[in-house]
């Protein structure tokens, strides 16, 4: 199955942007959004990959029939791994990804259950000094803290959604506390260290009957009552925290995100058909923002959308989707919008 990885870019640079008071509607064209930098948008993007590649080890071969301590290379193509049938330790070391230099360890362990195919098995994940170098402009992220992975209450594993013959759904929900710490000045030296709590829910499904029959969907699982963090009630929230320019954010996800196999064999491609997700900064307490009067940064990204010839996009939900509409708005103490954006973002 081709590696699936949530990448919704949803980051807010309010210096970018902040001298803009006037209400703008910016044309619909397909933009590109350079991840690599020090923000908040790669930092959610790296840490998806990151447990990528944990769920890549966990739901290998080589984990399921590991009988004692042993190295393996060929599980993951950046990082070596060291694994049992209770643990594994992913050695990151200064690898050259791409145009990712990847350094420090993430440390996981089976502290519920025999197996993490056990019905409410759980996984202990703990970033030691993960960190995300950029080589375009020597920028990084660094993560610390720990996650915890929990399988649902029918158990499964991935592996059996490929030999099932039935209908077959895994689930994963994700709970972490993580201290992220940016460095955007690209000198090597720690600007800040924000505290940021996950929670997600991802669910594999299959028909069973077809090679095409494979999804998967991301979901925000938890809620936050009205005003108890920020101004808002937050029903289906994945994270919420500090933002490296240091206000209070909340992601809430209103529609989960969804991949399916858009190909004839297991390889996929694997398509984003669909998803919402909804970005709220609170920015009351941010000495630039109070400057113009603005309170609040909006933040909606909107998968499933095409861009057509015509230089047109609208929503398609299908296998020719190719990405996202995304809306900006910062508003003042009464809610109304003092400048917007919308662009077309491809996947």
């Amino acid at each position: 199955m081709k590696k699936i990885i949530y990448a919704a870019v949803i980051g807010l640079s309010l210096t970018t942007i902040i001298s803009c008071q006037k209400k703008k509607v910016e044309a619909a064209t397909p933009t590109y959004q350079d991840p690599s930098k020090a923000d908040d948008a790669s930092a959610r993007n790296e840490m998806d990959k990151a447990y990528s590649d944990v769920e890549t080890v966990y739901n290998s071969q080589d984990y399921a029939s590991a009988s004692g301590m042993r190295t393996s290379g060929a599980i993951l193509p950046c990082g070596s791994v060291t694994i049992d049938t209770t643990h594994f330790k992913i050695n990151y070391n200064g690898v050259n990804c791409g145009t990712r230099v990847l350094g420090g360890s993430i440390d996981v362990t089976l502290i519920s259950g025999t197996k993490f195919s056990d019905p409410n098995a759980v996984l202990r994940v703990i970033f030691q000094n993960y960190k995300v170098l950029y080589q375009t402009n020597n920028q990084s992220i660094t993560y610390n803290g720990t996650s915890y992975i929990t399988n649902g209450p029918n158990g499964g594993s991935l592996i059996s959604l490929f030999t099932s013959t039935s209908a077959l759904t895994v689930e994963h929900k994700e709970r972490g506390q993580l201290d992220l710490t940016f460095d955007s000045t690209g000198t090597g030296t720690a600007n800040v260290t924000r505290e940021w709590n996950v929670f997600r829910k991802r669910t594999y499904t299959t028909t069973g009957t077809s090679a095409t029959g494979i999804s998967l969907s991301i979901a925000g699982d938890t809620s936050i009552a009205s005003d108890t963090y920020i101004p808002g009630t937050y029903p289906k929230a994945s994270e919420y925290g500090i933002s490296r320019d240091g206000d209070k954010f909340v992601c809430n996800m209103p529609t989960d995100f969804l991949w399916a196999n858009c190909g004839t064999t297991v390889a996929g491609p694997y398509t984003l058909k669909q998803g919402e997700v909804d970005y709220t900064v609170d920015l009351t307490n941010n000495a630039a923002a109070k400057l113009i009067g603005i309170t609040k940064g909006t933040w909606n990204a909107t998968a499933g959308y095409k861009y057509d010839a015509t230089n047109k996009y609208a929503f398609d939900g299908s296998c020719g989707s190719d990405g996202y509409k995304i809306d900006f708005a910062l508003q003042n103490a009464s809610n109304v919008n003092v400048y917007t954006s919308t662009v077309f973002q491809e996947y």
